[in-house]
């Protein structure tokens, strides 16, 4: 029996090792800079001051670099996600620039007032700023954009026409509303709500997004029966429909001129206008298991417009993972898979050398 449990002690002590061994290993090749880098820092059209760090790939200047553009929340440089992806960018010849946002980390600004249009003017400073250093090339700047950051890496190209690139990893490629309903359903479903019951869910949301819009455009809507109706409809399911008090408000936001206006710019947003005027090498890449992003739409819509404006688009769908796109077989590549990994590599490598 002692002799078994000593036999034991050691198979588990060699497998401490090994497991020890890979962690050590993830955390020394995606984790640890071991490329330069330089803490850097631009101010944004309003003066809003951003922080950020631009990571060089080695080897001769100029560089191709690219604009690191975060996902929705709080997000900065610190995250490992981030600085995985860098990493792996960097190794394939293109210099990063990542940087916190507003309101995060070292940047200053207030993130819960921004609006879409602060994150896309920082973006556009980030980009203005690369543009100026000898260091890099300004023919070769590129984007890459990750979930949200993609509604925003069309208008950014256009509005700089400094942007040769794009990557977008699970990013949405049309309209808030639309991404957002397939969010919505799934985070209903997530909370217990039924699949029959989803409906009228929708539709009062879909309402009451669109009320934003038009009370932003029209004043005259901050009271009366269309306001009325909405939040009688928002009270309605609430009591009928179990569970949906914790997805639905109670009542539509109160009016104010200033916040409605706000909300209408970012409940509008639509990349596709953007995306009409780009003629630059693109690649999409999804989860096929996704529930914030609806990949099988996005594919299919990217697809359609590919062919109606010949546009240079590449499209990746990994099976068996969503968002993140981090799973069990990632574990060599700090948990992305490594379908994404390689789109990486081949993607970055092709433009480290234009």
């Amino acid at each position: 029996m002692k002799r078994l449990l000593m036999r034991a002690l050691k198979v588990f002590g060699v497998l401490f090792l090994i497991v020890a061994a890979l962690v050590g290993y993830n955390y020394l090749r995606h984790l640890v800079y071991w490329l330069p880098t330089e803490e850097v820092a631009f101010h944004s059209e309003d003066g809003t001051e951003l922080k950020g760090t631009l990571l060089m790939p080695g080897g001769e200047a100029p560089y191709s670099v690219v604009v690191m553009l975060h996902g929705s929340g709080p997000e900065g440089r610190s995250g490992p996600g981030y600085r995985i992806l860098s990493n792996a960018i960097a190794r394939s010849g293109v210099a990063v620039l990542f940087y916190d946002k507003r309101g995060v980390g070292e940047s200053s600004g207030d993130f819960e007032s921004a609006l879409y249009s602060d994150f896309i003017a920082d973006a556009i400073a980030a980009v203005d700023y690369l543009a100026q250093r000898d260091d890099i090339d300004p023919s070769r700047i590129g984007l890459h954009a990750n979930s949200e950051g993609g509604w925003f890496a069309p208008e950014i190209a256009v509005r700089t026409g400094k942007i040769a690139y794009i990557f977008n990893r699970v990013s949405p490629a049309f309209s808030w509303i639309d991404t957002n309903l397939w969010e919505t359903r799934n985070d209903m479903l997530a909370a217990g709500i039924a699949e029959s019951d989803l409906e009228p869910l929708l539709a009062v949301t879909l309402r009451r997004w669109q009320y934003y819009i038009d009370a932003a455009e029209d004043s005259s809507l901050a009271e009366g029966p269309v306001r009325d109706a909405i939040n009688a409809e928002l009270a309605r399911v609430r009591a009928e429909i179990p569970g949906a008090d914790s997805e639905v408000p109670g009542a539509l936001a109160p009016y104010d001129a200033n916040a409605y206006d706000g909300y209408a710019a970012d409940l509008g947003y639509d990349p596709v206008p953007f995306l009409e005027q780009l003629d630059i090498p693109m690649i999409y890449t999804y989860g096929e298991t996704d529930i914030n992003i609806p990949t099988v739409d996005c594919v299919v819509f990217l697809e359609e417009f590919r062919e109606a404006y010949d546009k240079d688009i590449e499209i990746v769908v990994i099976e068996g993972v969503g968002h993140p796109m981090a799973a069990p077989r990632g574990f060599m590549y700090g948990g992305y898979v490594p379908e994404l990994m390689d789109a990486m590599r081949d993607f970055y490598a092709a433009q480290a050398v234009r």
